[in-house]
């Protein structure tokens, strides 16, 4: 087809790629997409995105490119699931403020089935070796671990992407201060930009007794969502309206199961 045969041309600038975006089938923006030749700019891919929502295929070769404009991967994190997503938090510029708010959702069941795991392995250190091997030890993983309390799985995690001892890897997120903690996530070469949300989540679980009951999860995360807010860092109202929000719900949903229980 033709638009497909324009679309895998090695060289595409942003005049024709913006019309690819605009006017093209799908096979042909899914095409141009992947092809490391083709220059798109922003708006460009917005648009894309805007005509092919629905569409994995389109998405994925969206997700899948080089580099992203921050606006870009944050849109796609609400849009993709899986291996994708993984990719977009751990790999692109996705604000720390979206990645803890993923991390708390429970949208991501294939993340999630993975730290449920985790909490039952017989041999953990084990489990994460396997999981580094897959290359599915990442980022987004750790912090959704963490974010449901799965604190051992997390300094395992670090431990095993670090290459230090885990004796050592606890003494540096539990004994050590936040430059413990900054040293060893950068040692485990971990994206900078996310070790905002990692802290919040740390520090959370020093300043309660989290002990794994049902209730505890919720308050955790009400809590880290809460240091999070609190950290010296530019947050823009947006950002903490949106986390505000989440906060409320992790209030509101408990309330609820309780009222049910009880009638």
């Amino acid at each position: 087809m033709r638009q497909v045969a324009v679309a895998r041309r090695p060289v595409l600038g942003d005049k024709v790629t913006a019309m690819i975006a605009r006017v093209a089938e799908a096979e042909a923006v899914k095409a141009a997409c992947e092809n490391k030749g083709a220059n798109f700019s922003e708006l460009s891919l917005q648009q894309a995105i805007d005509r092919f929502e629905a569409s994995e295929t389109v998405l994925a070769s969206i997700a899948l490119r080089g580099a992203l404009p921050a606006s870009i991967s944050e849109r796609l994190v609400t849009l993709v699931t899986g291996e994708l997503r993984e990719r977009l938090i751990s790999g692109h510029a996705v604000t720390p403020q979206l990645a803890l708010a993923v991390a708390i959702g429970t949208r991501e069941r294939a993340s999630l089935d993975l730290v449920e795991q985790a909490a039952r392995a017989a041999d953990l250190p084990a489990f994460v070796a396997h999981l580094r091997k897959g290359q599915r030890l990442t980022a987004s993983l750790l912090l959704r671990a963490l974010a449901n309390g799965q604190m051992t799985f997390f300094e395992w995690g670090l431990a095993e992407l670090s290459g230090v001892p885990h004796h050592r890897t606890w003494l540096m997120v539990h004994d050590a201060g936040d430059l413990g903690l900054k040293a060893i996530y950068e040692r485990a070469g971990l994206p900078g930009r996310l070790l905002p949300a990692f802290r919040a989540a740390v520090d959370a679980y020093h300043a309660m007794d989290f002990e794994g009951r049902p209730d505890d999860i919720p308050r955790f995360q009400r809590r880290m969502l809460e240091r999070f807010l609190t950290q010296p860092q530019p947050i823009s109202r947006e950002d903490t309206d949106y986390l505000l929000d989440k906060m409320d719900e992790l209030t509101v949903e408990p309330e609820m199961e309780a009222e049910a229980n009880a009638a």
